[in-house]
């Protein structure tokens, strides 16, 4: 039924109006006012990992007798260690569809076609991976941000096609189909996975959901005006490139290293982008410049993952990194560091005290005073007093209280590390150890994989919801693991994503030997009989019904039949028909002790009568054929079968078997 003016004038009466210029500029002002202090958290932080504040940057000139920066990166190296190990191995989706090997094939298909196109979405921009990015920011920075963007211009070749027409034949509808299928592969799937900055990404929420993001990042104004076709008018402000007008040379120097902000918004129903800046009196001034309605059923594209969080937090764009514990330890650790230094530079380069009479004259300077002798001492040199002059050291005491309290600080900051294993002696004890190490490094970034798993959760079902509402056909993604898909592609469309699934997204955070341990418990289960087969490969990371199909391929190349076709396959491969035909000879004289060219079973009047395989009949030694026996009395008028088709192992005359 088509829908009412009314309903439609109603439904547009209560839409969200366009965001103008206005609105994005004073929203990015109140919004990087509320989270002013989280962006002084994350600078913060980042700056000690990436080692920018010196190791005395507060300390007293006074203190500082040579010119040492001893930087610690200790939690630089912990936040490389950390994501590595969180990224070494790609995380793992599962999907449940239900009862039946037909439901089962079709969560596979889910599993391997979500997987795909997420990776090959998130690392389309040369040097990114939106996985990997979103994972360091989710430990070190305290939160990480990615949306999911369809991009329709990836298929303009596929929309370039035209469609034929309704008069048209049957094989013009067929060449279409498959023009445009094949376009669609080529493309590739028409979606964006970006990983989103948390330092530049401003959320609003809104009854426990997220209603409105703001994205804030710089860009250069030059380059940013010719994308966009904007320029400044006479007041410095920013228009379209037809109104602006021509710079002096003053200007065009100044607009060279100068800079704008690039201002993204997305709301439950709209998209725009504004290039926001200051006119030549300081006056903030921005223009949109591409604004449309999304029209995506879930209104916002993002997914945030919080990093280490406390209960009390609402509604933040960011938690803490697993560094933050110690990050005051650490820098205090390299302030004393640089003040050790300080003392043993101290000690190699001790002041010295000249002392004692001489009964040499004073010597007279240009300024007509006393002239001290020069006293300093340079390695290799042989300073020559004046009789009576003596140098010595002055004695300080040694810097043990220093030192101890270095320890105290060491001991310290090796508490809130993830433990190492640093020695292979005492092994006695090494598997309790070991699983010690491995349960405290899971518990330790466990906030975090969870947060991860949630992000992709809500990703995975933005992706299907995008293939249901806005592509509307199948989407293609390159695959070549699938025995079922010949091409080397697998494409799923909006019926396929009807079907409401369970979806799980495990992040790996293990090492082998925690397999080790996986493996033991599952076949354990087995063998009590509290699991089933499905139950245990699931729980081990795979689909049932692909252990299945490859238990039945393992089943098949035992058999003496594959076998057989595979030497023959070998042997025509390697040009070596001659071997093949001499193997095939020597096996029918083995087994019938007969030559090429004789009948089976020997020579005329040793061949088998009808109704026996070979030898005799009855009573002499041969073997039965009960198909003929069954066909004709005594086997009469039924040729025997050919030998190869004879069962292995019948006895000879004479009672010999072979």
């Amino acid at each position: 039924m088509a829908e009412s003016t009314s309903e439609t004038t109603d439904r547009e009466a209560k839409s969200l109006k366009a965001p103008s210029a206005e609105y994005i500029r004073s929203l990015k002002t109140e919004l990087q006012d509320l989270y002013k202090d989280q962006d002084a958290d994350i600078d913060n932080m980042r700056a000690q990992r990436e080692m920018l504040t010196p190791a005395l940057a507060d300390a007293d000139k006074n203190f500082v007798l040579v010119h040492v920066d001893p930087r610690d990166p200790d939690i630089t190296e912990e936040a490389f260690q950390q994501t590595a190990m969180l990224t070494l191995d790609r995380p793992r989706i599962s999907i449940k569809g239900g009862e039946g090997d037909s439901a089962q094939t079709l969560a596979t298909d889910r599993e391997h076609w979500t997987e795909e196109v997420l990776w090959r979405c998130g690392t389309r921009e040369p040097g990114s991976d939106t996985m990997t990015q979103c994972t360091d920011a989710t430990l070190n920075d305290g939160g990480g941000w990615t949306k999911m963007l369809w991009q329709r211009d990836i298929w303009d070749a596929r929309y370039a096609i035209p469609r034929p027409k309704a008069d048209d034949a049957y094989a013009a509808y067929h060449d279409y189909d498959r023009a445009t299928e094949d376009a669609k592969k080529a493309a590739g799937p028409p979606f964006a996975w970006c990983y989103v900055d948390p330092r530049a990404v401003y959320p609003q929420w809104s009854a426990g959901r997220l209603c409105e993001v703001l994205e804030v990042t710089e860009r250069p104004q030059r380059s940013t005006f010719r994308r966009y076709r904007l320029a400044r008018d006479g007041g410095g402000n920013i228009v379209p490139e037809e109104l602006g007008q021509a710079m002096n040379e003053i200007e065009a120097r100044r607009q060279i290293l100068s800079t704008v902000e690039l201002l993204e918004h997305w709301d439950d129903e709209w998209a725009t982008w504004s290039v926001a800046g200051v006119n030549y009196e300081g006056t903030p001034t921005s223009a949109i410049v591409k604004q449309f309605r999304h029209g995506y059923p879930f209104g916002v594209p993002y997914d945030y993952a919080p990093g280490l969080s406390m209960n009390y937090w609402k509604n933040r764009k960011v938690g803490w990194g697993i560094g933050r514990t110690k990050l005051w330890l650490v820098r205090y650790r390299q302030y004393l560091r640089a003040m050790h230094a300080q003392y043993v530079a101290r000690d190699l380069l001790s002041p010295l005290v000249t002392y004692g009479d001489t009964p040499a004259g004073v010597v007279i300077g240009e300024n007509g005073l006393d002239k001290e002798p020069d006293l300093a001492v340079h390695p290799g040199e042989i300073l020559n007093l004046p009789a009576g002059r003596q140098l010595t050291r002055i004695q300080y005491p040694d810097a043990a209280t220093l030192e101890k309290h270095m320890a105290l600080v060491d001991n310290a900051i090796r508490d809130l590390e993830s433990p190492r294993v640093t020695t292979l002696s005492g092994m006695e004890g090494a598997g309790f150890a070991i699983s010690q190490i491995l349960s405290y490094t899971r518990t330790r970034v466990g906030p975090v994989r969870h947060g991860l798993e949630r992000l992709l959760l809500g990703q995975t079902e933005k992706l299907w919801a995008l293939v249901r509402e806005r592509t509307q056909e199948k989407v293609w993604v390159f695959y070549s693991g699938d025995d079922n898909n010949p091409s080397g592609y697998l494409g799923l469309g909006p019926d396929d994503f009807a079907k409401p699934m369970q979806v799980k997204w495990d992040v790996q955070a293990q090492l082998p030997t925690d397999e080790m341990i996986m493996a033991r418990y599952a076949h354990e289960r087995l063998a009590a009989g509290t699991w089933g087969k499905d139950e245990a490969v699931e729980y081990l990371g795979d689909n049932p019904d692909e252990i299945r199909r490859s238990i039945a391929r393992d089943r098949i190349r035992a058999s003496p039949q594959y076998e057989h076709w595979l030497d023959s396959q070998v042997f025509m491969l390697a040009g070596r028909g001659d071997m093949l035909a001499k193997a095939g000879e020597a096996e029918q004289l083995a087994q019938a002790g007969s030559m090429p060219g004789l009948p089976p079973g020997g020579p005329p009047g040793q061949q088998p009568q009808p109704g026996v395989f070979e030898g005799g009949g009855p009573g002499m030694g041969g073997v039965p054929d009960l198909a003929a026996l069954a066909a004709a009395p005594n086997g009469a008028g039924v040729a025997p079968p050919p030998y190869q088709q004879v069962v292995q192992g019948a006895q000879q005359p004479g009672g010999a078997p072979m």
